[in-house]
């Protein structure tokens, strides 16, 4: 990266980023639980839900690191974990338990969070040059 450039855009993308890493985490950490409370009825599902959650959860890492390095290319992808978040959240604010109902504003927060980084003038115009970070 230039001297010459914005460090507000290079924070709001190292926010952004780290912000889905931890998403990330937490989707492999989800997968790893899966697979050490398999349930021999549903062993199939199980697996299937593991594997699911560490693909997703080893893509959003990867594009969670570009986002911080200032790569193009992983702010798609981050972008639409946090959209899939933003509606994750709704879904959750009316489910019956309060542990569920208490992850929608986390989830909800941190992806406004992201977008806002990810959308703003400085965000935009750090992930648009050319330079690597």
């Amino acid at each position: 990266m230039s001297t010459t450039a914005d460090p507000t855009g290079r924070r709001l993308l190292v926010a952004a980023g780290a912000i889905a890493l931890v998403q990330a985490t937490a989707l492999l950490g989800l997968a790893v639980l899966d697979l050490t409370h398999l349930v021999d009825e549903r062993v199939g599902l199980g697996v299937g839900i593991a594997v699911m959650l560490l693909v997703f959860g080893g893509g959003l890492a990867v594009a969670a690191i570009a986002v911080m390095r200032g790569r193009h290319g992983g702010r798609g992808p981050v972008l639409v974990a946090q959209l899939i978040s933003l509606g994750l959240a709704w879904n959750l604010r009316d489910a019956g338990d309060d542990v569920v109902r208490g992850v929608s504003p986390v989830l909800a927060l941190a992806a406004l969070v992201v977008l806002v980084c990810l959308f703003s003038g400085p965000g935009r115009r750090a992930m648009s040059r050319d330079e690597p970070a």
